[in-house]
């Protein structure tokens, strides 16, 4: 059961950082926001064309 909600957790977490990254957010706050480090959230951003 912890899987799950970790997977909701990370999928959310995810989301949050693409709506952010097409607002022009810098990642360094995304990262802060969201405590996804500032490799996690350029990865994100390269798997969606934001970077």
């Amino acid at each position: 059961m912890c899987e799950v909600i970790e997977g909701y957790r990370a999928e959310a977490k995810a989301e949050v950082s693409i709506e952010l990254l097409k607002e022009k957010i810098s990642i360094e706050m995304i990262a802060h926001a969201t405590k996804l480090t500032v490799e996690q959230v350029k990865e994100i951003g390269k798997k969606n064309a934001l970077i």
